[in-house]
């Protein structure tokens, strides 16, 4: 068991820190409470070593959660509401708000390619 929540981390991570991590998971018992901070830690190397994928997937969770809220509160049948109220506006301006951003950060990658910032 030890050695398969060693393996859900990312290889390079592995490569520098694994045998000292391995021998750490050796020494502590192995507990529910462990379990979940090694697969907490995985998760959030995995999430960091892709930061784009990770930007990508929040943005399309979060316009998700925004569409299903809006139908529930029965606001909208789909995502092409006209804001008719201000409840109704500003609901759609959080369903957007997510792919907006990305949209933002894709272009301003393409402007600037290289990642430095604007002084």
């Amino acid at each position: 068991m030890k050695r398969s929540l060693l393996a859900l981390c990312p290889r390079r991570w592995r490569a520098r820190y694994g045998d000292e991590f391995a021998a750490l998971l050796q020494d502590t018992p192995l507990t529910f409470a462990v379990v979940v901070d090694v697969l907490r830690l995985a998760v959030g190397l995995h999430l960091r070593a892709r930061p784009r994928l990770t930007r990508m997937a929040a943005a399309v969770l979060a316009t998700a959660a925004m569409e299903v809220a809006a139908v529930r509160a029965e606001l909208t049948d789909n995502i092409l509401w006209a804001p008719t109220t201000p409840l109704r506006a500003l609901t759609l301006v959080a369903t957007l708000t997510p792919t907006a951003l990305l949209l933002h950060s894709a272009v301003m990658r393409r402007i600037r390619p290289d990642g430095a910032r604007a002084a």
